[in-house]
């Protein structure tokens, strides 16, 4: 199977106290805030441009956290906005300032989706091995539906793209009997159950731990190929 390369504004966002900002640091531990305020009090925020090193420090100082992989969240230079309209020389510093905040997002996500893509590779190709060889296996097994609920926050149409790399670029897709089912979940706002209907092994029983167990591994490994992080 060939696998294909994966690769306004919050007027009333809230000021960042003390602690939210030591929090905030491990976005650059190391940065010292005194010295970073008086930088950008003498040159201004926009110095030297808006590189990832400069926005991880603003991040930083403004208590804004990168998950546990090192991504910013995608909107949290709202979060950072009043201290970087402190330090403007000029208006367009603020859009550049947005702009380049969303580049540093999507870099630091392709950095993650090639060590996802590493780290599940070697599995992948191992379960993918054993499928070929025991296809029959497979073909006499029981269906197996399957829920997961995860992604949260991820928009639909990104949700469904992550769905579709899943049936076409990995042998999920072989095993899926149809395609999978996406219903709002009625508990959390922006949030969506997955469905699948799969074809199990012959061992494979509805209901069962193992059985879930083992499906959940296999759709864990399939995403990492896929540069997703399945987060189950």
């Amino acid at each position: 199977m060939v696998l294909l390369e994966l690769l306004g504004v919050a007027l009333g966002a809230a000021a960042v106290n003390s602690a939210a900002k030591q929090r905030g640091k491990k976005a650059n531990p190391n940065l010292n805030t005194t010295r970073f305020d008086a930088d950008n009090a003498e040159y201004g925020i926009a110095h030297g441009g808006f590189t990832e090193e400069k926005i991880m420090n603003i991040a930083a100082r403004c208590g804004v956290r990168p998950n546990k992989d090192g991504v910013l969240p995608e909107n949290g230079w709202k979060h950072c906005l009043k201290y970087v309209s402190n330090y403007v020389n000029a208006p367009e510093d603020i859009d550049n300032f947005e702009r380049d905040w969303y580049l540093v997002v999507k870099s630091q996500l392709g950095a993650k989706s090639k060590m996802l893509i590493n780290k599940h590779w070697d599995n992948y190709q191992l379960q993918y091995k054993g499928y070929l060889e025991n296809k029959e296996n497979w073909t006499s097994g029981p269906k197996i539906t399957l829920e997961f609920k995860h992604w949260h926050g991820l928009p639909k149409d990104q949700y469904i793209q992550r769905l579709k790399d899943l049936q076409t670029k990995t042998f999920w897709g072989e095993l899926a009997l149809k395609d999978p089912i996406l219903r709002h979940n009625p508990r959390f706002e922006d949030s969506f159950i997955e469905v699948w209907v799969m074809q199990g092994h012959k061992h494979d029983r509805q209901g069962s731990w193992l059985t879930r167990n083992s499906m959940t591994t296999l759709y864990r490994d399939c995403c990492g190929v896929c540069g997703y992080d399945a987060m189950l």
